[in-house]
């Protein structure tokens, strides 16, 4: 079988026309200035991909592109050289390679729908508490830089919103602590950190018309402390930024993740399922405590009707405001 082929001395980028042949167990490239033979034991034929040109690696470092079609004689048609025949003819027709790809996107999806959140929860669950807790410290101080001020309540209104949050915690059976500040251009707004800290800023304590409103909001915070929300939402998210550039070769927009914590915790934009799942956790401790979960009910209404055209963070989330209601009424 003879092919043309094009030749590269391994030295320079020069290409130089062959014709490339195997006579007697030898190969040859013959042009008219270039006559090479080599054993076909010392020479090398990348495996097919599709018909795109393959390289034949010549023992000097030097090699050449072949036709598609070009093979070197074997004794026997091993089952590898089948497997490698059975691949080739799979990648050169449209429908397994369309049936293959569409395989991917699914183990891909999959993997991130469902694979990385329970990951998440696994890894998050067995996270040493420091860890969090510096975690935690570090996005407060951050915060504090940035959008954060310190709180202008009375030491009096403090000390009796804290002692409900300690009610409720000790319902929790956690030890979890409460922050007081102020942000008037984030609004009313509380967050919960890493580590077991709940943020409360006083534009959400005036923004309320009952103390057991502020508990409600507290216990909501307190459920996404207890299901570890933050530290699995940031793991989900760089998880996924990891899979997915894993596949695509983007690696430059997982290290901004760690650093995004301190605007998330601003926005609270947590996803659908943690936000109902922190409602269902803060509204057991309500009936535990003794207060009326309508407290929730109407807070969460009233803060709707008065920012119609920006929800403050606390209400900026994935589930609509009605049915996060509905679910407290039932």
């Amino acid at each position: 079988m003879s092919v043309a082929g094009m030749y590269f001395d391994g030295r320079t980028s020069q290409a130089h026309s062959v014709r490339v042949s195997v006579e007697a167990g030898v190969v040859h490239l013959r042009s008219d200035d270039i006559a090479i033979a080599v054993p076909v034991d010392r020479v090398r034929l990348e495996p097919r991909l599709g018909n795109l040109p393959r390289r034949l690696d010549l023992p000097d470092g030097a090699s050449c592109l072949v036709d598609a079609a070009f093979e070197l004689p074997q004794p026997a048609v091993a089952a590898p050289a089948r497997l490698e025949r059975w691949v080739n003819e799979a990648e050169i027709r449209w429908g397994p390679a369309l049936a293959a790809a569409a395989v991917v996107i699914v183990l891909l999806w999959g993997g991130i729908a469902y694979g990385v959140p329970a990951l998440a929860r696994v890894v998050a669950a067995r996270m040493h508490p420091s860890v969090e807790r510096q975690m935690g410290a570090q996005a407060l101080a951050a915060l504090d830089r940035v959008a954060l001020e310190p709180s202008a309540l009375p030491e009096s209104r403090r000390a009796a919103l804290a002692a409900r949050f300690a009610t409720l915690t000790a319902l929790a059976g956690a030890d979890y602590a409460l922050e007081f500040r102020r942000s008037p251009a984030v609004g009313p707004n509380a967050f919960a950190l890493p580590g077991g800290t709940v943020v409360l800023l006083d534009e959400l304590v005036a923004a309320a018309a009952h103390d057991d409103e502020i508990a409600s909001v507290l216990a909501h915070e307190i459920g996404h402390l207890h299901g570890r929300h933050t530290m699995r939402h940031v793991l989900q998210t760089s998880v996924a930024g990891v899979v997915v550039a894993a596949v695509v070769g983007d690696v430059l927009s997982v290290s901004s993740y760690a650093a995004a914590l301190p605007a998330f915790l601003l926005e609270a934009r947590y996803s659908r399922g943690f936000e109902l799942e922190a409602d269902a956790f803060g509204l057991s401790l309500l009936d535990q405590a003794g207060i009326d979960r309508g407290h929730f009910v109407r807070f969460l209404t009233r803060m709707e009707e008065e920012h119609p055209g920006g929800v403050p963070g606390f209400l900026s989330t994935h589930p609509r405001t009605d049915e996060r209601t509905r679910a407290a009424e039932r």
